[in-house]
């Protein structure tokens, strides 16, 4: 994996120690789980366990030692008049731990040199702390110091200039000139010119103007509205350079007066490059000169940025452009002459790369370094070459500038000769005094070296000592001597000072600098004594004839042992890269392995740097063979020489040290007790559509041959072929306990990777630890004319839309008269300046006079609810809860409503719960029959991290102070996917409301979330109160592991009903919730449906004699994320016992294949707190039947279920609550916005049906009116699609008539269509009113909107006959449909849209693939593109198997999948036919989706827009799956509209 070159990738010892033998390991491995719940028993952190107390404790002192160490970073030196005096500045870094940030110090010291050559450093006595300093930049005589203050927000970015005393200015740069400057080692760029009156920099250039809205549409340029009544959309998506890129803006170049603090930007240069590195010239019109690579270095030079952190294969070239200073002056000079301006000027046109630019002192030669073998191989990092521009004398760049090569790559070194150069960087000046020699560190075999090279002579020789094996690093050079560092790995870093001195061997001679620095503890300064190091050469046992004579040479493995490494348990330490090397310089990390009594060796496998161009040019194509035997073969050199325990070593490696070590575990499964692997790469195919550097991929897999076959849609042979050469292919033979550890904002090496693995061990059972770091990574033009006044028309319009309220639930309250009933309706808003839907209360008296007389008595405004989470008024009406939900670490307040006054506030603390669950599934707040008591459920206080000081791990019971300590981050924990990744598990908590006392409920298994608490009846002897509850098994993932799997729209997670004693009862609180319920014998929950695999939406009827639920059991059982429910009865005795067990009886049955026009069975996704009918045995619930939604009555004692809704109506009806024996709803179409109903049954002799139902007038009318008008010249029809030639194979009711919702315009043959495809699979459009599609009926489209088979409402078999024909039977449906509409002349075949969300997406992104004729223009919302890339990112992995291979996957879905699945997967997903598409395509992604990741369709759209095709990608930050915050889903839809009016106009 690509990454930094010398930085230790083993920075966190394994948890396992390596002392004791491989039997104990197992037991250790074995006993994991136990320990963990043991310690959440006890309270202790977790990751921490009470056998490791001591181990944290004693590690945690022992690394502090090892962090407190500070570390020379840079050092600069100045002359002086004296030539045996000079100044040297060096900056210093330290940890602090407690701030999480590294401090930096400068640190002043005077040289004065002798005759005699002894060198004196006189150093300043304490070190200057540098706070809030970005970059310390001091001017070429040292005179003047430029310091650089990024800010980190909105506030403008400070250039400091420092004088010998004083501040001398300090310019303020505001963000609408440009951003924070780039001080990383690729774009970073600061230069003083050597007048010292200007200074060139790179920063990040000012935001691009996105699209801003308010109130009154869109705000086209210039427009003078305030900005406190806007906001800004996100307009297109911009790729960055990834990795640690991916939240800066283009690089771009300016130049600074640092006299006036006037800051000019060049402006010659195009935002297709990225600048950086600028240097100033000698005089010359030409003033700067730059490295830039272009944002074209995607496949087919696509308009791909790919990540360019530690790749030095991205094309680049140096440029010289103007000062815009001086070329301002000369065009004033020069005004009314023709062709005399200066223009940008590439210097290095017949380079592929070309980098680190320097000009000699007497300017005349300007040097720089390449990556052309890198670039040419499509390796991320190779040899590099050095090569001079002799640079004109007059400044004048007219002709092409001849290129010399100074150092040529070095493709196969002769024995201890030089191996070719290594560079990671270059002194701001290198030169010695005869201003030919530069001076520079590099990698010689497993050492870092210092190197004299001589640009005009192109001699190079090593000037650090040739017997070393420390290495070392150059820091300044003073005249023609050298400030430099060099270290071991047992011996901390040093300053060297060398003089040249000709007439010796070496022409050098080096002394120690005497430095303030402090010195280690004692401790571990005898710990380092105590050990000692040696390079090995590890021959290539019987290397094949094809391999080149490079490859055949030895690689080196570094030995770091103990006085008795026999005894001493070893760990192989593997780099990523992997063209990387682990130098045997000083790494705080593996000094703290090896103080823990570890051996180490330390592999630098062929493919590392340091060792010729032909060795590492030897490993892309054999990536998890080669480099995997080589580092046995080490292993094996130091076991035959009895160096070590064979039957004690360990592994660790990070990125692709990860990926080897994870290799190695599954190659040689007996080799290693414990393995630790940091952002490992452990399946190819699933990082290939993940990573910010697919190339990677292609080329270590392919060799160089990679660069041919890139592509953004591998082929499904390229992810069987990456599929076999990645761990996860060995993963069935693994036996070692693996630590993994994973940071979470990592886009190299994305945590999908490793938690899949991960997943995978666990599944197979075993032992594996994850530790997330939450923070960690791994190591828009303006819009043209045309659719800025689009913008601006469709936005008033999709605003009518929006600012319609919607009728989110309604609530009835009983009153003393029998006639007259309280209402309370809950109503919503989209807020779009606040990017947050209001919530208002509007209540309503409803007064009843005989059987046909009604009224409602309207509040004459609508309460607006601030704060407020939940609103849940109490049985009798006469109380409200009213729950506020803390933000942060604020208490949670429950607050008790009676008639005008809070009657009750009790405040919650963290420390007892976090925030109540109100969402659709976990959701259960309950009042009991008496109004005293409250059961509901809320997240799980937060479980204790491992905390730490400076003195070490602090143990429970500690009295250290907080300020001075801070919390780790202890065991990863799954979640419950899409929705829920920031939230405490489901717990139940009952509140006392007349003591304001909160309890938990024990017994509890921590193995089960909860959620949908009611209370049971009260005994007829009041002798015992129960909760009846939902719990959903954790252990849900592929073969029962502990896996949750995504659980939102997902009825097919098993669940069942429990029963509990309230907490209340008995004994004296204990508030600690239980796990397994082992603490409290006393308390026994009981599990009331052991024969369903599902039960949920727990209501007992009002005479607590019954207990209905309803089941998804046919989800459970087919593994189809949703299906056709079942509704279930238990008879509820008056005196049930815990121990007594419930009969439960089926009331309404899965309907299979419904007759035509008959009841197609129950899809519910709620039910009302209370659905029962005066009768207590008729139950209303809301259902999906076929393409309306429906309103039914169900007597739960005969089983007869009845529509009462208007059976002849296209209309979808919604029941809000019921009124007595009548029932409060809600109505509407696509073409008529929600009106609310009230429904009255009648008794038969009245009248022909049961129900008669009167339209409310109510104040939403007035909102609704004007959409009303908008689409007055609709029409809505449901359209019966039949089956064209069923096959055979299919059920019953797999054949019958599927249908479609067809919204037109009075002449719907002549407007544009634009077909609708919902997600789910297992979900459907219903003929309800949407916004979204209201406003595109508004436009002029017809709206075909399509419920292909498998859609719910239908019966079970016609939904069952999609899985496993995904990408088929789905596509055909929808053409079929399509073609319908077109037999019957009702759409245009020619102007055809369409778009989805979801599946829905995934059939977008199929039918424009499959069908790239029929579509005109297409767009998708977070589609599926590639299931083989889904699996291993989504948070429902089942899913994809499911719906590829059929219910039967269930038997052998793996978190691990197998190549023949990964074919499958990707045969089943559009981007295999990603070649045909022809239509324009808008993508919206959400940032946050976890459901269907942004890298789902970033890779479809990469892919697309690399074959030449029209993409757009908005990308909507923080957003989920649905991308619903309503600034985005406003935005998402406005974009739609204005994307298919012009690509459908410009059809016609």
């Amino acid at each position: 994996m690509a990454e930094e070159p010398t930085r230790s990738q083993a920075g966190t010892a394994p948890r396992w120690r390596l002392r004791t033998s491989k039997v104990s390991l197992r037991s250790i491995a074995m006993a994991t789980t136990q320990a963990s719940e043991a310690a959440a028993d006890k309270g202790l952190p977790l990751a921490v366990d009470a056998t490791m107390v001591d181990e944290y404790v004693s590690q945690s002192k022992l690394l502090q030692e090892f962090v407190k160490i500070p570390t020379i970073g840079k050092a600069w030196i100045f002359n002086s008049k004296d030539d045996d005096m000079s100044k040297a500045v060096v900056s210093i870094g330290q940890t602090d731990l407690l701030a999480n940030k590294r401090r930096q110090f400068l640190l002043n010291s005077h040289i004065s040199k002798s005759p005699s050559k002894s060198v004196d450093f006189k150093w300043s006595p304490f070190p200057t702390e540098i706070s809030g300093v970005s970059a310390v930049i001091p001017s070429p005589s040292g005179e003047k110091l430029l310091l650089v203050r990024n800010s980190e927000d909105d506030s403008p970015t400070k250039l400091e200039i420092w004088g010998p005393c004083q501040l001398e200015n300090e310019i303020h740069i505001a963000k609408s000139v440009h951003g924070s400057l780039y001080t990383d080692e690729w774009f970073g760029g600061i230069s003083w010119n050597q007048e010292e009156t200007f200074i060139a920099y790179v920063a990040e250039e000012p935001p691009q103007p996105k699209p801003v809205f308010n109130d009154y549409g869109f705000k086209k340029e210039g427009s003078s509205e305030k900005d406190c009544k806007s906001w800004k959309g996100q307009g297109d998506w911009e790729e960055t350079w990834g990795e640690t890129y991916s939240k800066k803006r283009i690089p771009a170049l300016f130049v600074v007066n640092i006299s006036s603090g006037e800051v000019r930007p060049v402006k010659q240069i195009p935002r297709s490059l990225s600048v950086g590195q600028v240097i100033w010239a000698p005089s010359s019109s030409y003033s700067l000169v730059f490295v830039a690579w272009s944002s074209d270095n995607g496949f087919q030079e696509t308009p791909r940025k790919l990540g360019i952190k530690y790749c030095y294969n991205r094309p680049c070239a140096l440029y010289a452009a103007p000062d815009p200073f001086r070329e301002e002056a000369e065009k004033s000079s020069t005004e009314g002459k023709k062709d005399e301006t200066t223009t940008m000027i590439k210097l290095t046109a017949d380079l592929i790369s070309a980098f680190f630019p320097r000009f000699s002192p007497d300017g005349k030669y300007l040097v720089f370094i390449s990556a052309k073998s890198a670039v040419d191989s499509g390796a991320h990092n190779a040899t590099n070459s050095m090569h001079r521009i002799e640079w004109p004398a007059d400044g004048k760049l007219d002709g092409s500038l001849a290129i010399a090569d100074v150092v040529p790559v070095v493709m196969c070194p002769k024995d201890n000769c030089f191996p070719g150069l290594y560079c990671f960087g270059l002194l701001r000046d290198p030169w010695l005094t005869d201003g030919q020699t530069m001076i520079i560190s590099s990698v010689w075999g497993s050492r870092e070296v210092i190197l004299s090279v001589n640009v005009v002579s192109c001699e190079v020789s090593r000037v650090s000592p040739q017997d070393s094996d420390y290495s070392w690093n150059v820091l300044a050079v003073d005249k023609n001597n050298i400030l430099a560092v060099s270290s071991s790995l047992i011996t901390l870093p040093q300053m060297y000072y060398a003089i040249k001195v000709p007439q010796t061997e070496s022409n050098w001679e080096w002394q120690e600098v005497s430095t303030p620095f402090p010195k280690p503890s004692d401790k571990i300064s005898s710990i380092l004594a105590e050990h000692k190091f040696s390079i090995l050469k590890i021959p290539i046992s019987n290397p094949s004839d094809k391999l080149a004579n490079g490859a055949k040479l030895p690689f080196e493995a570094i030995f770091v042992s103990h006085k008795d490494s026999a005894s001493n348990p070893t760990i192989v330490v593997l780099h990523g890269g992997p063209h990387s090397v682990y130098p045997t310089s000083y790494s705080k990390s593996l000094a703290f392995l090896f103080s823990q009594g570890y051996n180490l060796l330390v592999v630098n496998y062929r493919g590392s740097l340091g060792f010729g161009e032909e060795a590492l040019q030897s490993l892309p194509g054999n990536i998890g063979s080669q480099d995997v035997n080589d580092v046995l073969t080490a292993l094996d050199l130091v076991i035959k020489r009895g160096l070590i325990d064979p039957s004690r070593v360990a592994v660790v490696g990070g990125s692709h040290g990860g990926f080897l070590t994870t290799h190695l575990i599954g190659q040689a499964p007996d080799t290693f007790v414990a393995a630790a692997a940091r952002n490992p790469v452990c399946n190819l195919s699933l990082m290939v559509g993940t990573s910010d550097i697919p190339d990677w991929c292609f080329v270590e897999i392919y060799g160089k041959e990679g660069k041919k076959y890139f592509s953004e849609s591998p082929s499904v042979d390229d992810l069987c072929q990456f599929h076999q050469k990645s761990p996860i292919s060995h993963i069935s033979k693994v036996k070692t306990p693996t630590l993994f550890l994973l940071g979470a904002q990592d886009l190299r090496v994305p945590v999908s990777n490793g938690l899949q693995y991960a997943r995978a061990l666990k599944e197979r059972g075993i032992e594996s630890k994850t530790i997330i770091f939450p923070e960690d990574i791994h190591g828009i033009d303006k819009m043209d004319a045309m659719t800025s006044e689009e913008y601006a028309s469709q936005f008033k319009l999709l605003q009518e839309f929006t600012n319609v309220p919607s009728i989110d639930s309604a609530l009835i309250l009983k009153t003393n008269n029998e006639d007259i009933s309280t209402a309370m309706f809950s109503i919503s808003q989209p807020d779009l300046l606040a990017n947050s839907n209001r919530k208002y209360i509007l209540y309503s008296h409803i007064t009843r006079a005989g059987t046909n007389s009604l009224d409602f008595q309207w509040s004459p405004f609508p309460t607006e609810i601030t704060g407020v989470s939940v609103i849940v008024p109490s049985p009798s009406g006469s109380k409200l809860l009213v729950v506020r939900n803390g933000e942060k670490d604020c208490p949670t307040k429950l607050e008790i409503v009676y008639q005008s006054h809070v009657e009750k506030e009790v405040h919650v603390v963290k420390s007892m719960h976090g925030p109540l669950y109100t969402d659709e599934w976990f959701h259960g707040i309950s009042w009991n029959q008496e109004e005293t008591l409250i059961a509901y459920i809320a997240e799980a206080p937060t479980q204790p991290k491992p905390a730490f000081s400076h003195s070490g791990y602090i143990r429970e019971g500690s009295s250290e102070a907080d300020c001075d300590t801070w919390k780790g981050q202890g065991n990863w924990e799954e979640d419950w996917g899409e929705r829920y990744s920031n939230k405490g598990r489901p717990l139940l908590f009952v509140l006392d409301i007349a003591r304001g006392e909160v309890r938990a409920a024990k017994g509890i298994s921590t193995s089960l979330s909860v959620g949908q608490v009611v209370w049971a009846p009260a005994s007829s002897s009041g002798s015992q109160k129960y909760l009846v509850f939902v719990g959903w098994l954790e252990h849900n993932g592929f073969q029962n592991t502990a896996r949750k799997l995504g659980i939102k729209y997902c009825s097919n997670r098993p669940c069942a009903l429990y029963a509990i004693p309230c907490p209340f009862e008995g004994s004296e609180p204990d508030n600690t919730p239980a796990s397994d319920g082992k603490s409290d014998s006393d308390v026994v929950v009981r599990n009331l449906t052991t024969g369903f695999s599902s039960a949920l939406f727990p209501r007992f009827s009002r005479d607590g004699k019954l207990l209905v639920f309803l089941s998804s059991k046919q989800a459970v059982d087919s593994g189809a994320h949703n299906a056709t429910d079942s509704l279930h009865i238990i008879n509820w005795p008056s005196e049930w016992k815990m121990d007594k067990q419930l009969d439960v009886n089926e009331v309404v049955p899965i309907v299979m294949c419904p007759e035509d026009g008959c009841f197609p069975g129950l899809y519910c996704s709620s039910m009302l707190s209370d659905p029962w009918l005066s009768d207590g045995c008729t139950m209303i619930l809301t259902s999906a039947w076929r393409s309306t939604e429906v309103i039914l009555s169900i007597d739960v004692l005969s089983g007869k279920v009845t529509r009462i809704t208007p059976e002849d109506s296209y209309y979808s009806w919604s029941a809000l609550a019921l009124d007595g024996n009548n029932v409060l709803a809600v109505s509407s179409s696509p073409i008529d916005p929600p009106y609310i109903r009230y429904g009255r049954s009648v008794t038969p002799e009245v009248q022909a049906h049961r129900w008669t139902w009167d339209e409310v007038t109510s104040p939403l009318m007035a909102a609704n009116s004007k959409v009303k008008s908008l689409l007055l010249h609709h029409s809505v029809n449901i359209l019966k699609i039949p089956v064209p030639s069923p096959s055979d194979d299919l059920s019953d009711g797999g054949k019958l008539p599927f249908e479609a919702i067809f919204v037109s315009c009075k002449d719907s043959s002549h407007s544009p269509t634009v077909v609708i495809l919902h997600g789910g699979p297992h979900s459907v459009s219903v003929s309800s009113y949407s916004k979204s599609l209201a406003f595109l009926a508004s436009l002029g489209f017809n709206l075909l909107i399509i419920n292909y088979r498998g859609t719910p409402g239908y019966g079970e078999e016609a939904l069952q006959s999609l899985p496993g024909k995904v990408g088929s039977q789905d596509v055909q449906d929808c053409l079929t449909a399509l073609d319908f509409a077109i037999k019957e002349e009702l759409v245009d075949a020619s102007k055809v849209a369409v778009v989805g969300i979801s599946h829905g997406g995934f059939l977008t992104t199929h039918l424009i693939g499959q069908a790239p004729d029929r579509f005109a223009v297409a767009a998708a919302r977070n589609p599926v593109c590639n299931l083989s890339l889904m699996i291993g990112t989504t948070d429902i992995p089942d899913w994809c198997y499911i719906v590829a291979c059929g219910t039967e996957a269930k038997q052998y879905a793996s978190e691990a999948p197998s190549s023949n699945h990964l074919h499958l997967f990707y045969q089943k997903s559009p981007i295999a036919h990603i070649s045909k598409v022809k239509a324009p395509l808008l993508m919206l992604l959400g940032g946050a989706d976890r459901r269907v990741p942004v890298s789902n369709g970033l890779q479809y759209a990469r892919g697309l827009r690399e074959r030449g095709g029209e993409v757009k990608i908005m990308m909507f930050p923080e957003d989920i799956h649905e991308i619903n915050l309503p600034r985005s889903d406003f935005e998402s839809f406005l974009n739609i509209g204005v994307w298919f009016k012009k690509h459908l106009n410009a059809a016609a």
